[in-house]
């Protein structure tokens, strides 16, 4: 992991904090229909402060990144074309020998595992499945593993990059939960097993009674419609 995720921590915790004092803020000079009021403003306010800090969606896009991999195996010159259509070659003539695919992927060096990458399209696998993108997809991610496997500088660096894309995606799935209240324990347990110090550092099980008498109000407040415009998640 090299991605930093304490800010998310304090995002959570910051907005479970606001939240909190919102719903217990109370003034004995007010009408009861202003306290309720005033609680579902300030909750609100803890809202948009949360979704400011929400990452975008685009930073937690691992399949984009490995995109990017695959798009750069492309031919950059006419030797590289050559060489490409040659392994190709080879590919199609171990496939009319019935040897599969996954096994010659895993047999491949570098030169060949781009030519299967770039020339899958328009394979007999492909053209006669019935869902030509899902073998386009399965093919070009095992392509990627075994770049990575072999250590390609492009494969190995997006691989990191693609964890911290997931660490991101599993955050953002956090706090985009955390708005509307309780966050679902799949959430939760995606966020522990990718990273188990920011999810200890959330306090889950000591703030347990707490959280729950919170969520409570949250949707006690949420229930009197109150809120007038729906609030466009950050990235989406």
């Amino acid at each position: 992991m090299t991605i930093n995720t304490a800010p998310f921590v304090q995002a959570f915790l910051m907005f479970r904090r606001s939240v909190g004092q919102a719903v217990d803020f109370t003034d004995v000079k007010w009408t009861n229909s202003a306290v309720t009021r005033e609680r579902f403003e300030r909750m609100m306010k803890a809202r948009a402060a949360l979704n400011d800090l929400i990452p975008a969606e685009k930073d937690a896009d691992a399949d984009a990144q490995i995109a990017e991999v695959i798009e750069g195996l492309a031919p950059k010159n006419g030797d590289e074309v050559t060489l490409q259509e040659a392994e190709w070659r080879k590919v199609t003539t171990l496939l009319a020998a019935h040897r599969s695919l996954e096994q010659i992927i895993f047999e491949a060096n570098p030169l060949r595992l781009a030519a299967i990458a770039q020339w899958i399209e328009v394979s007999p696998e492909a053209l006669a499945s019935v869902d030509p993108v899902g073998v386009i997809a399965e093919v070009r991610e095992l392509v990627f593993q075994q770049l990575v496997a072999k250590g390609v500088p492009a494969a190995t660096r997006v691989r990191d990059l693609t964890a911290d894309a997931s660490l991101v995606s599993a955050w953002r799935a956090v706090l985009i939960e955390a708005l509307e209240g309780a966050v679902s324990l799949g959430t939760m347990s995606r966020v522990a097993r990718l990273d188990p110090q920011g999810y200890a550092a959330l306090g889950i099980d000591e703030n347990l009674e707490r959280d729950i008498h919170i969520d409570a109000q949250v949707q006690r407040l949420d229930g009197l419609r109150l809120r007038r415009d729906a609030m466009a998640i950050k990235g989406a």
